[in-house]
């Protein structure tokens, strides 16, 4: 006899167990420390991973500190995943996990070809979301792949640390443990809904702005020309088409407009063997597109980014 209860009850129903820490970082060493049996299993990256001399690396770091062997696959160059030639390296290497970042927010196109991959070839899927918090958690289909997904929060909401990883794996949880639980009572007191749409609006409003200037497809290109349907940015990227990257950043951020250079140097690994990867973290710059950024402040923006193309 079938029975329907008046409210859910089954607690492991669409469960995804939550772990918050004071770093995304903290989070994927925990990770790591719980799913490899011995760290020569390896962890699979992008090759287009940042480092800084203040931060260090968010995503490597960790692989680092565990011991884990690292292998690194390439991308193209709107940093979307080259599946083809990842799938012919996996012919002949194998790794655990396989790392998959969905830059600046942006679902990567083909996630769907890259689970059935990692399925193919008895990988784990780690969903990179350190930008994508509002893609996933929203309607959009960016967390939808991962055995596990990572997300950095203080990318995303104004608190000067946090990071949480969530399981749709729910077996892959044995011994993780939250450093900072804390932070979900100040995650879910904010209207994410409200924020995705003020930041889907800022982005959409700079990149009308953007094209309309003469010096786009020449001096300048969009990296990420339109937004899907789900997906929400951390920031909107522009390749920059000279040498003139840094002045423009320095130049715009005395002047009161907080741009940011995310990436400007690669992790040391793969600064030999990924010449397009390493040219790209030369040329871009990020415009800021957070929810605290007034819509009737991006038209001075734009035209003083024009400037700086035109001066520098």
């Amino acid at each position: 006899m079938t029975t329907i209860t008046k409210t859910a009850v089954d607690p492991q129903t669409q469960l995804q167990p939550a772990f918050f820490y004071a770093s995304a970082r903290e989070g994927m060493e925990d990770f790591l420390t719980a799913v490899l049996d011995d760290p020569q299993e390896g962890v699979l990256l992008p090759a287009y991973i940042g480092w800084s001399a203040n931060e260090g690396s968010g995503v490597f770091d960790p692989v680092l500190n565990v011991g884990a062997r690292a292998g690194f696959y390439a991308l193209h160059d709107d940093l979307s995943v080259d599946v083809e030639a990842l799938s012919a390296m996996l012919k002949t290497e194998s790794f655990r996990v396989l790392v998959v970042i969905h830059y600046f927010g942006r679902t990567d196109p083909r996630t769907a070809e890259l689970r059935q991959l990692a399925d193919r070839h008895g990988m784990l899927l780690v969903s990179d979301l350190a930008h994508g918090f509002y893609s996933s958690r929203g309607t959009g289909g960016a967390g939808s792949f991962g055995d596990m997904n990572l997300f950095s929060l203080h990318k995303m909401f104004p608190v000067g640390e946090g990071g949480m990883i969530t399981y749709p794996r729910t077996d892959l949880v044995t011994s993780q443990k939250s450093t900072r639980p804390a932070l979900a009572s100040t995650i879910l007191s904010y209207n994410w809904a409200s924020i995705a749409s003020a930041r889907r609006r800022n982005f959409e409003t700079i990149v009308e702005l953007l094209r309309a200037l003469p010096e786009h497809g020449t001096a300048f290109t969009l990296i990420w020309p339109r937004l899907d349907a789900d997906d929400v940015p951390q920031t909107l990227p522009v390749r920059i088409a000279g040498d003139n990257r840094d002045a423009i950043y320095r130049v715009m951020n005395e002047a009161g407009f907080g741009m940011v250079s995310l990436y400007h140097t690669l992790i040391e690994p793969v600064r030999i063997g990924f010449e397009l990867e390493n040219d790209l973290s030369k040329h871009i710059i990020n415009f800021p597109v957070h929810q605290d950024v007034a819509v009737d402040d991006l038209s001075a923006l734009v035209a003083s980014f024009q400037m700086c193309l035109k001066a520098n």
